[in-house]
């Protein structure tokens, strides 16, 4: 993709007719999510952006600033965003509601928030996810959160650490298949999860978590990473018995 389309549109000069004053000669490449890619990509994709800086500018969205690559980043502008705060987040889900005909209740809103951290595109997806029937209440998003996939890694983190490896790998996929949960996101639950246990061995898991987190940061399979993941907790839950 990333040596072939990108690099091919990147080379070519944009060309206008009529260009105006305020008209820029060059186009533009957003890349979402880039963090989710590969250092190799990433490698390839430095070089494009040098042999095209008459013609290009780029625009990378990520959530992990660290998982883009050095020589990448210095050649980018950084700008940081904050968690929206809980009024503008509860305001926007109000205006949605409005807008959709949904009746709510404030709480139900603000249960949403507490549970999405200021997400805001993770809270208006468990909103359409909690108003199927056209009315909204503090118990709808409970269940809305559930099937969200959160609420599936404490399954899958207690299914591991009780070396059921099969089943827990089984309830790995469909929270990665089915309902859409991120490898980094799933790990990231994984660690709250682990330190919301009574674990003696919490620093060796911590550890190694840390180190699942790299191994997918650098472009390793995410389906055989964490299911080797679930299998050392099993093995180190085992070994402390």
């Amino acid at each position: 993709m990333v040596r072939e389309r990108v690099k091919e549109f990147a080379s070519i000069m944009k060309l206008s007719l009529n260009q105006s004053e305020n008209e820029r000669p060059f186009k533009i490449i957003i890349l979402d999510e880039a963090d989710e890619m590969t250092s190799d990509a990433q490698t390839s994709l430095r070089r494009i952006i040098e042999d095209s800086s008459k013609t290009t500018r780029f625009i990378f969205i990520c959530n992990y600033l660290s998982h883009i690559i050095e020589p990448i980043q210095s050649r980018c502008v950084v700008f940081r965003f904050s968690k929206v705060p809980a009024n503008e987040v509860v305001e926007y889900l109000k205006f949605i509601c409005k807008n959709e005909g949904v009746k709510f209740e404030e709480k139900a809103l603000y249960k949403i928030y507490e549970h999405t951290n200021g997400d805001l595109r993770h809270s208006i997806n468990i909103l359409q996810a909690a108003s199927t029937n056209g009315n909204i209440n503090t118990l709808q998003v409970q269940n809305a959160i559930g099937i969200s996939g959160k609420s599936k890694v404490s399954e899958i983190i207690k299914l591991a650490l009780d070396s059921k490896f099969n089943e827990s790998r089984i309830k790995l996929l469909e929270l990665l298949y089915v309902y859409g949960v991120s490898e980094t996101d799933f790990l990231k639950y994984a660690n709250e999860e682990i330190y919301n246990r009574d674990i003696k061995n919490i620093s060796e898991i911590s550890s190694m978590i840390a180190e699942y987190d790299y191994r997918l940061s650098i472009g390793a399979h995410p389906e055989i990473q964490l299911a080797a993941f679930l299998a050392q907790l099993g093995k180190i839950n085992d070994n402390k018995k």
